[in-house]
């Protein structure tokens, strides 16, 4: 028993480097799907971001300032985490 257990080991290892199956595969895709960042440079400068985190941070109205650069939604997801980590180091 502890032969074949020994052999399975050494099958999933090849020349000292682990075999990849499809099962990595899943993990692989969800967390490339979560490193994914949105650019809003090409629609915002620099001034306008900040801006935005002004009123983000006095508790100003963003929805309107925001209506008019046509962001999508992951612009948006990017904006507010810029925003929270630049609330909490202020």
């Amino acid at each position: 028993m502890a032969i074949k257990e020994e052999r399975k080991f050494e099958e999933n290892k090849k020349n000292g480097m682990k075999i990849v199956d499809n099962m990595d595969g899943a993990k692989n895709a969800e967390d490339k799907l979560n490193m994914k960042v949105a650019d809003v440079s090409d629609k915002m400068t620099v001034p306008q971001v900040k801006e935005f985190i002004r009123r983000y941070r006095t508790g100003e109205s963003t929805r309107d300032y925001l209506k008019q650069f046509d962001l999508k939604k992951i612009e948006l997801d990017e904006l507010q985490r810029l925003a929270d980590r630049n609330k909490r180091t202020s």
